[in-house]
């Protein structure tokens, strides 16, 4: 079992029987009920122990879901995360495309790309037990090693090392101070500039996708000459925002308009303005 979000996750590649899931998701992850916390599987879980729950995503992919780690316990519900990036990403993706997924936790947009039929995916994710997990959905979905390359590295505004603060579920963990974030642990971990990530590789996006939990300024600093690079025409990222939704951070969109592209907030289908939201950058107005 991995630690990833600082606890005990179950292991990848166990999971319930089919029945026991099916009759799992139709007791207590039927659609539109509230993620909320974790369920109790009482005697479930007495008898087989903690396993992983898959479920057969909208898009089309399967997903291997701990339900004790929100994101993945939204999906066992509702079998679809953030949804208005999903429909966007799903509506944009080409054969010839390259995607890199920065801040990629257990991989769903990683998948959700590969799903869409996309020439290779990077998924960039600092924590080693997560990138586990992110294999682990490759392996259940039968994508071969070279569709998905997982680099176990953060991005950032320099090469070195970088405290990773796990949150308390996988995808609050990240770099810095980030108010949404509950702290369970520490670990050092390998950083890179995403421009200089692309030299070595010799491989660079069409689309990017950033979240970093607070950590957005540091990576699109770093990735100065990517932004310029012409074969990049979207960036979709979720940052802070005000109450009307307008970016708190004005280097962002500085930086992204700097390498030509327009910036414009990509409202979730409830049009709620949450404390983060997400956004398109798109190179040119077309």
């Amino acid at each position: 079992m991995s630690k990833s979000g600082g606890k005990v996750s179950p292991a990848v590649g166990v999971y319930y029987p089919r029945i026991v899931e099916t009759l799992i998701r139709q007791i207590w992850f039927r659609p539109r009920i509230p993620a909320g916390k974790a369920r109790r599987l009482g005697l479930i879980e007495r008898m087989m122990g903690r396993r992983r729950i898959r479920v057969l995503t909208r898009p089309g992919f399967l997903f291997a879901c701990d339900q004790t780690d929100w994101l993945q316990r939204n999906l066992l519900c509702n079998r679809i995360h953030e949804q208005e990036v999903t429909e966007q990403l799903t509506a944009v993706f080409r054969s010839d495309d390259i995607f890199f997924d920065v801040g990629a936790n257990t991989g769903y947009f990683s998948c959700l790309a590969l799903c869409s039929g996309v020439a290779g995916v990077t998924a960039f994710e600092p924590d080693p037990d997560t990138c586990v997990v992110m294999n682990g959905q490759r392996q259940l979905n039968g994508w071969d090693e070279a569709a998905l390359s997982i680099v176990p590295m953060g991005l950032s505004d320099e090469n070195g090392h970088q405290q990773l603060i796990r949150g308390s579920d996988s995808g609050e963990s990240g770099f810095g101070d980030w108010p949404h974030r509950e702290p369970v642990g520490r670990i050092e971990v390998e950083v890179i500039t995403l421009d200089e990530y692309c030299r070595q590789a010799g491989r660079y996006p069409s689309i990017l996708k950033i979240d970093v939990e607070g950590w957005e300024y540091p990576v699109l600093r770093g990735a100065a000459a990517v932004l310029q690079n012409p074969t990049l025409r979207l960036v979709v990222f979720e940052t802070a925002c005000d109450a009307k939704g307008i970016i708190t951070d004005p280097r962002l969109p500085e930086l992204l308009e700097q390498a030509g592209f327009t910036v414009s907030h990509l409202p979730r289908p409830s049009g709620r303005i949450k404390p983060t939201e997400n956004y398109l950058a798109l190179r040119g107005t077309d």
